[in-house]
């Protein structure tokens, strides 16, 4: 916390929030990080991810529209949300 301005912090302390379950504080910490860096990979894709949690799959698909833009070049970030979204389509389909 001693740079409360640092994307990759709000990212690391959104992704915490997310692995606890707390949606709200997550999604501050991942919307704050992309504040300070629109093109931070890790938090649109972990955004994207929190969105599919939330049943709100065009916001993830939103997300990973981002990713294709920033990744120039292949990117786990956006082979990671593009996986999650066709896994998440899966399950909504049965």
């Amino acid at each position: 916390m001693r740079d409360p301005s640092n994307a990759d912090i709000q990212n690391y302390i959104g992704y915490a929030y997310h692995r606890l379950r707390q949606w709200g504080p997550a999604m501050q910490h991942y919307q704050r990080a992309l504040t300070f860096n629109r093109r931070h990979r890790g938090a649109h894709e972990h955004l994207g991810e929190l969105y599919l949690t939330l049943g709100e799959p065009a916001q993830a698909e939103s997300q990973l529209a981002a990713l294709e833009g920033i990744c120039l070049i292949p990117c786990d970030e956006f082979a990671d949300l593009k996986r999650a979204i066709a896994a998440h389509k899966v399950s909504a389909s049965r």
